[in-house]
């Protein structure tokens, strides 16, 4: 048995082909799929189904790919916290946030850790959709609101503040508003999901005040409230920059929604391993201390 061949395999089909395989690993394309074809032939199967643009898991990959993914990951694992107790993080880490988290403060965090620990690598997964933490091997999970997933463990980042924004040109034609009740007059762009319940919660839906535009893209509605279709409710990170070169300005000073609790969270305590547990506190103090502005 070569386990770098079953190695190699297990990474093509989480990667969906071969060079994206032999970037994750730092290896040569053919030696990809010179492993694969070996494994093939020492088993007796076809394991892939190949084209020049797609590839897919016969009945017998797929069958082996599920007996053997998880003794890899073990086996992987192992010898990533023998060499952390050395002092070296490596190997890789699923990491997935919402789509809407301000990208700044993660690619901080990112570029910070990475440098730290250069041989540690990331698969990040950016969506508002309630991945399954389990059923696609994510390590780590930055979840706003309710953070789901019974038996997950979950640990608490700090809490998202958001306010009311509009454009200059906005405000001159339609008037400031003085309080909550002078919305009414006012052309609203809301945030909506319906799976926010698993990712970045959305800013509380303003009572009695039906919105001129709903979306489930917070980059979406800055760049409505960019060109003067109304006043949008947005975290404050999200519109920092354009707040500072006075693109947008806040409207009702002091004024905020109920904050949206900010969480990180793990499939299980088995998979807190040293380089995800390292990380975890990374991006926990990266965050915590911007918390009040995410």
């Amino acid at each position: 048995m070569d386990l770098n061949q079953t190695r190699v395999f297990v990474e093509v089909v989480r990667a969906g082909g071969f060079a994206a395989a032999a970037r994750r690993l730092g290896v040569p394309k053919s030696t990809i799929s010179a492993r694969v074809q070996a494994l093939e032939a020492r088993l007796g199967a076809q394991l892939l189904k190949r084209s020049t643009r797609q590839l897919s898991l016969t009945s017998e990959g797929s069958a082996y790919f599920e007996t053997v993914a998880c003794a890899v990951d073990t086996l992987v694992d192992a010898e990533a916290a023998t060499t952390a107790e050395q002092g070296v993080l490596s190997g890789r880490i699923r990491f997935t946030a919402p789509l809407e988290f301000p990208r700044d403060a993660i690619t901080a965090a990112l570029a910070s850790f990475c440098s730290a620990h250069p041989k540690v690598r990331f698969d990040v997964l950016l969506t508002n959709q309630p991945l399954d933490l389990v059923a696609q091997n994510i390590d780590l999970a930055l979840r706003g609101g309710d953070p789901g997933g019974a038996g997950h463990i979950i640990r608490k980042v700090g809490e998202i503040a958001s306010g009311l924004f509009a454009s200059p040109g906005y405000i001159d034609r339609c008037g400031r508003p003085a309080s909550l009740p002078d919305l009414e007059n006012h052309d609203l762009l809301l945030f909506t999901s319906t799976s926010q319940s698993r990712v970045l919660r959305a800013v509380d839906p303003l009572a009695g005040h039906e919105p001129r535009i709903v979306s489930d893209n917070f980059a979406f509605l800055r760049r409505l409230a960019l060109a003067g279709l109304g006043i949008a409710a947005l975290p404050d990170a999200v519109v920092a920059n354009e707040v500072a070169g006075g693109r947008l300005e806040r409207l009702l000073d002091g004024w905020t929604s109920e904050p949206s609790a900010l969480y990180l969270v793990f499939p299980s305590r088995r998979d807190m391993t040293p380089r995800v547990k390292a990380f975890a506190d990374h991006l926990v103090a990266a965050l915590s201390g911007r918390a009040s502005s995410i």
